[in-house]
């Protein structure tokens, strides 16, 4: 929304000034996602679609099963382990390619989990009912539990269920029957209505993270010298999930206020059963969970990709229900059987994740699960050294789906130019690419604009908050929250068009025709930056690159020429000694 804080000026020589709106509610936190009961179709339109729904579902009726692959498993060593970016860079050529991997810690890892599993303090859980899940049917609310409740709760379950089922020989309960039950459940197949309760988004602000916390005086992220094991190890290291997001080499590592489920873990209590429906990360980033305690989740994933093969497929399947809910993706509500996706070609691999080890899914992989039992997870969001490229995707995908973005993206990518030295050289020829498709596309629709109509205001001083910056704070971010297109949700972070019909509304340039039904002549630009600084910081950028690339040549050259010597010293002594 358009605030007072967006432009200085005064009423005699600008536009129609925005009304006070001190009262603007502050900004908001990422939220637990929340959807509402969907409707059965009534309209007579749909047959035809509900033909192709029928024909679909066949698919879900298929009696043989194709093997599922199992995902790559890493066992890095101690030294390895030091680094979890750089670890998880070296493995992501290969990891990459199944989507998600399971990463098992160094023998003598002990995280001293940190969360109270007798606390009383209350959070509302998911209700999941099992058999519309592959509907894509929202989830309604569950009852409230403490930690302590919900593990009695979750493990009279289980009981329940494996003397039920498997009474006669417990040998056929093992994980293997639970995935056949799990996904016959699903399917519906078994008769059975089954509803189980997840404990899913759970701020670590309020519940508390499973991992200890760093202390003020504790060394910067990933200078800590702390021998493997100790106390000031598990508080220090980069797979604390509180540190990795900000770890060196995480490219959102500059984005300092918290934002819970991207850089501030979320804690999950789960249950036999209990879901985490098929989706991929928000901005496309990559994600680490850590299963601290209790029993295994199973986890399935596809490589990024192939998401847009998912995408098609699960439009295909869900036809009619994404008619009446167009961003069913985003509601993280519809669990697929990943033989329907094999049979549709596309690849699906699966890991069962023990406590104490760790998943990382990779940008723009879906991935779903469940647990097989109760267990006490935690999850958090970083930046692998290609996100960039994955990040400008998303950004386009949610400006078409109307979807708005956690975090400016177009910020970011003028906060890392702060950073260059940090970045590999790939990656600022990465960032380069982008700042000029940024650079190209405000001076098409900064012409096109003043050309016809629009009034110019660059000369108008605007608040420092809408600049570009070292770091993205919360002052920062609240500011943009303040300018997000009106249709697209994208925010304005170089420009943003206003109109004198609206005290509130804010386009992109993209977008101008649709913020009102107004001319453009009615209409004026802000600009926090102009083309020629825009132009600049690309300038910096090509420097950099530029300074890097020779100084590897040069090291190369020099590492060459030490080769050469010490052949030629060796051939010298080879000769004297004939």
């Amino acid at each position: 929304m358009l605030v007072p804080a967006l432009y200085r000026t005064t009423m005699a020589t600008s536009p129609k000034h925005p009304a006070d709106m001190s009262s603007q509610p502050q900004r908001a936190k990422r939220q637990r996602k929340t959807v509402q009961p969907l409707s059965e179709p009534e309209d007579p339109a749909h047959i035809a679609d509900l033909h192709a729904a029928i024909e679909n579902s066949r698919l879900e009726n298929l009696n043989y099963e194709q093997p599922i692959p199992e995902a790559p498993v890493y066992y890095p060593t101690i030294e390895e382990f030091a680094d979890p970016i750089k670890f998880i860079n070296s493995i992501a050529p290969q990891a990459s390619q199944h989507g998600i991997c399971r990463i098992v810690p160094p023998e003598g890892w002990r995280n001293p989990t940190q969360v109270d599993l007798k606390s009383t303090k209350l959070f509302q859980t998911k209700l999941q009912r099992m058999s519309l899940m592959q509907e894509g049917r929202a989830m309604g609310e569950g009852q409230e539990y403490g930690a302590s409740s919900y593990k009695r709760m979750a493990d009279e379950f289980r009981t329940n269920w494996m003397n039920s089922h498997y009474q006669e020989s417990m040998e056929k309960g093992s994980r293997h029957a639970l995935e056949i039950d799990y996904w016959r459940l699903i399917k519906g197949a078994s008769g059975e209505d089954v509803q189980v309760e997840y404990g899913n988004d759970l701020s670590t602000e309020e519940y508390g993270s499973g991992f200890p916390l760093r202390r003020e005086t504790d060394p910067p992220l990933g200078a800590s010298t702390a021998p493997f094991g100790s106390d000031e190890y598990y508080r220090t290291c980069g797979w604390n999930l509180n540190n990795i997001s900000a770890w060196p080499g995480s490219q959102i590592r500059h984005l300092t206020h918290p934002i819970d489920g991207i850089n501030r873990p979320w804690l999950y209590l789960g249950m036999l059963f209990s879901s985490f429906c098929w989706h991929r990360e928000d901005i496309y980033l990559a994600s680490i969970n850590y299963n601290h305690v209790g029993a295994a989740k199973q986890w399935y994933g596809i490589p990024g990709s192939k998401a847009q093969k998912f995408t098609s497929t699960m439009e295909k399947l869900m036809k009619l229900r994404i008619k009446e809910v167009p961003d069913l993706e985003h509601h993280i509500t519809t669990q697929i059987n990943p033989q329907v996706l094999l049979s549709n070609k596309i690849p699906v691999c699966k890991t069962t994740q023990s406590a104490g080890h760790f998943i990382v899914t990779f940008p723009q992989a879906y991935h779903c699960g469940f647990s097989y039992g109760f267990n006490c997870g935690e999850a958090v969001n970083f930046a692998t050294a290609d996100w960039i490229d994955h990040g400008w995707q998303s950004v386009h995908a949610y400006r078409l789906k109307f979807k708005r973005e956690v975090f400016s993206f177009d910020r970011l990518l003028f906060t890392l130019t702060y950073h260059l030295d940090e970045l590999p050289v790939e990656v600022c020829v990465m960032l380069k690419k982008h700042l000029q498709r940024l650079l190209e596309d405000e001076s098409h629709f900064r012409t096109l604009l003043f050309n016809t109509g629009v009034q110019d205001l660059s000369s108008v001083e605007l608040p420092a908050e809408g600049r570009m910056s070292a770091q993205i704070d919360e002052r920062l971010a609240t500011y943009d929250d303040q300018r997000v297109c009106s249709t697209c949700q994208h925010t304005c972070f170089l420009s943003a068009v206003c109109c004198n019909c609206s005290e509130q509304a804010v386009s992109c340039p993209k977008c101008t025709d649709s913020l009102c039904g107004c001319p453009r002549t009615n209409k004026f630009l802000l600009e926090w930056h102009s083309i020629d600084e825009i132009a600049g910081t690309i300038l910096k950028v090509e420097n950099h690159i530029a300074t890097a690339l020779a100084r590897e040549e040069a090291q190369a050259q020099s590492q060459a020429a030490q080769v050469v010597s010490l052949v030629k010293s060796e051939e010298g002594a080879s000769s004297a000694s004939e």
